[in-house]
């Protein structure tokens, strides 16, 4: 049996296959990301919860981030300089 916990952060793909081979009935919902720092990848998904409803898993995806200039930014200057 697969352990839902165990899919958590990995890629869809991966999850999906390990969840098919374990005969294991899961419905996918794809989330909304919204990030003001990252950009968001037009490719893949990752596992980001898992439920359990009835007998079956919930399964929500997202896109994964990109990594950005956060540490440039103008908000994490001015922490610097405040703490």
């Amino acid at each position: 049996m697969c352990n839902s916990n165990t899919l958590i952060g990995m890629p869809w793909q991966l999850a999906k296959s390990r969840l098919q081979a374990a005969h294991i009935p899961f419905k996918v919902m794809i989330g909304a990301s919204f990030n003001r720092y990252f950009e968001i990848a037009n490719e893949g998904l990752y596992v980001a919860r898992i439920t359990g409803v009835d007998e079956c898993l919930h399964v929500l995806v997202y896109r994964p981030m990109i990594a950005s200039d956060f540490g440039r930014s103008i908000e994490v200057d001015y922490a610097k300089e405040n703490i």
